[in-house]
């Protein structure tokens, strides 16, 4: 059951930035590495409840309070063989980036940085589910394979 009901409220904390110009009504399909292995709520935990963002969040950067998701499947694997949270197998789900949960921005549309690459932000209601939303890839590994030859 998809959880789409909720009241489109954002958090109190929300008031340490402001939304950027161009945040909002995309839908975009995405790419998640999933800390816990597993489709839950914990895996899907925006960038300042993360513990290792604490110490590099800035209080007025936006991307400091959003879900941080990947429209290529390269970046999110750059991402999670990067950081020591993630080991093998990667655990990655695909979903969408629902208007139900918040809003999203193309990251690089923001910071005019092209170093963004596929990068996303998704900025989360209270009491948002975004999980609910994605399916974890069987075998990511296999699956970049195929993507990489264009077979997907």
């Amino acid at each position: 059951m998809v959880h789409t009901d909720i009241e489109k409220k954002f958090p109190s904390f929300f008031a340490n930035f402001a939304m950027p110009t161009g945040a909002g009504n995309e839908v975009y399909t995405v790419y998640r590495a999933c800390v816990t292995n597993k489709i839950e709520l914990e895996s899907f935990i925006p960038s300042h409840a993360e513990r290792s963002a604490l110490r590099e969040s800035n209080p007025s950067e936006p991307g400091s309070y959003s879900l941080s998701v990947y429209e290529n499947p390269k970046d999110v694997r750059r991402f999670a063989k990067m950081n020591k949270l993630y080991g093998e197998p990667l655990m990655i789900a695909k979903g969408t980036t629902e208007l139900c949960c918040g809003m999203a921005q193309k990251t690089r549309n923001r910071t005019n940085d092209k170093k963004d690459g596929s990068h996303i932000d998704w900025w989360l209601y209270e009491k948002a589910l975004p999980h609910e939303h994605f399916e974890l890839i069987e075998d990511f590994n296999v699956y970049y394979e195929n993507y990489e030859r264009g077979a997907l």
